[in-house]
């Protein structure tokens, strides 16, 4: 199983309460219209955007270079909206909109640094053997 597919499990398991169940979607409970809700306190979106940079760095590694940031906003952006349908049920839980743009924002965020990581790698490792070439270490 690959880490993002891990990830998917802490997110799904960090969006309970797995009690309060209801039968009827709360509708009435959605705040549409992000930082516009009555729980969107500035703890709580800094804790949903650090839980999904993760995501984005794992999501990253597994595409192809040209693609990365948007695929993986977009598969953020699709888990993140699975899972505030899920809490439409649970009387604990406000669906928010909030919660989706911070998700996004993680997962762009998570994208970036993984290329940002793989360059630096990557010039590290060209560098070493530009280095050892001129110094004559490599033998041919």
């Amino acid at each position: 199983m690959k880490a993002w597919q891990w990830w998917l499990l802490v997110v799904i398991a960090a969006s309970g309460p797995w009690f309060g169940v209801v039968r009827e979607p709360q509708w009435q409970r959605v705040t549409w219209i992000p930082f516009h809700g009555l729980d969107d306190k500035p703890r709580d979106m800094v804790a949903n955007f650090l839980m999904w940079v993760p995501f984005g760095v794992a999501f990253a590694r597994d595409r192809r270079r040209g693609e990365r940031v948007a695929v993986t906003v977009l598969a953020g952006l699709a888990l993140s909206v699975a899972v505030e349908a899920l809490q439409l049920f649970y009387r604990m839980r406000d669906p928010s909109a909030t919660d989706v743009v911070m998700a996004i924002c993680g997962s762009a965020a998570g994208s970036l640094a993984a290329q940002a990581f793989h360059r630096s790698d990557a010039g590290r490792a060209a560098g070493g053997r530009e280095t050892r070439d001129a110094r004559g270490d490599e033998q041919q």
